[in-house]
């Protein structure tokens, strides 16, 4: 029963990057509000007085972001959620199905 509940507390999120899917495992409460951590993840990757390692310099361009999964988890668990814990993980097969799923 005590794993029974653990499993219902976590949800696993399916990340579509392109022809690519990442799976991130985080609290219900957390993958409930995906799709607005999402929108605020965008709002501090693209805002250009974050520095973060994902800014690259292009010279014909100047400077654009490169990013995955792995960013957004980065954010979720030192910038969004900083209470010392961390709220997800990526993972590489659930074994359980995706509850939500979110494009990149």
């Amino acid at each position: 029963m005590e794993n029974e509940t653990k499993r219902s507390d976590k949800m696993i999120i399916e990340v579509s990057l392109g022809p690519d899917t990442q799976y991130v495992r985080c609290p219900a409460k957390v993958g409930r509000n995906i799709g607005q951590l999402q929108m605020e993840f965008f709002d501090w990757l693209f805002d250009r007085n974050n520095d973060h390692k994902y800014w690259v310099y292009d010279e014909e361009i100047g400077y654009i972001v490169n990013y995955d999964t792995e960013a957004f988890v980065y954010w979720l668990n030192h910038i969004r959620f900083k209470k010392g814990k961390k709220v997800a993980a990526l993972i590489d097969r659930p074994n359980i199905s995706p509850k939500k799923k979110i494009e990149f």
